[in-house]
């Protein structure tokens, strides 16, 4: 299935659009938590990694942030985003950004794909959000279970040996007003054991 208007629209959302405003939170939430821990500044990279419209990166372009970069497999989405001048990168290559957020993607993509985009984008800070499984089955919420684009349905343990292989071992939970961790979603905070960020 193609990520385009009607799937943001209508598939599976009441209108992805109306969302803007909690993602604008969202982001000056994570703003505030990463501020508490030191881990990020005016110059910090920030890659939204299935940035669909981009709601998440202007939240962090009215902070003041000027390295906030995009991707997203949508082409609808992507113009949409590009539209208001927001940094979309075309294609995954090998980049480093200092923080990563995948929300509500990784469940979209195969194990490899996934494994595939760590290759080449890098970072020391990953923060996720990804509807999960409880019994190793079937997702847990329902909403997750009838979108026909979620492929891949782990429990919470499964998702972060997934992470772990990919080199983030310390894995907090998020308890954020917009973003939080349930037993139907895992929210979290990753960090690299060699990231300088845990030397500060």
């Amino acid at each position: 299935m193609k990520f385009e208007e009607p799937y943001f629209k209508s598939l599976n959302y009441t209108d992805y659009l109306d969302r803007k405003d909690k993602y604008l939170k969202s982001a000056q939430e994570l703003r505030d938590l990463l501020k508490s821990f030191n881990l990020i500044n005016k110059k910090t990279s920030i890659m939204d990694y299935g940035c669909a419209v981009g709601f998440l990166m202007e939240g962090f372009h009215s902070l003041g942030y000027k390295k906030i970069y995009g991707y997203d497999i949508s082409k609808w989405a992507t113009r949409e985003a590009k539209n208001k001048g927001l940094k979309i990168l075309k294609k995954i290559e090998p980049r480093f950004f200092n923080i990563m957020i995948c929300l509500d993607v990784l469940e979209h993509m195969t194990d490899r794909q996934i494994e595939e985009v760590f290759e080449n984008y890098k970072s020391d800070i990953l923060i996720v959000r990804i509807p999960c499984s409880i019994d190793g089955k079937e997702f847990a919420l329902e909403v997750s279970k009838h979108d026909k684009t979620h492929v891949n349905c782990k429990t919470k343990l499964e998702w972060a040996k997934l992470l772990s292989s990919l080199g983030y071992h310390t894995i907090l939970p998020l308890n954020l007003l917009t973003i939080y961790d349930t037993p139907g979603v895992k929210c979290a905070l990753c960090l690299k054991p060699n990231s300088s960020y845990l030397s500060q």
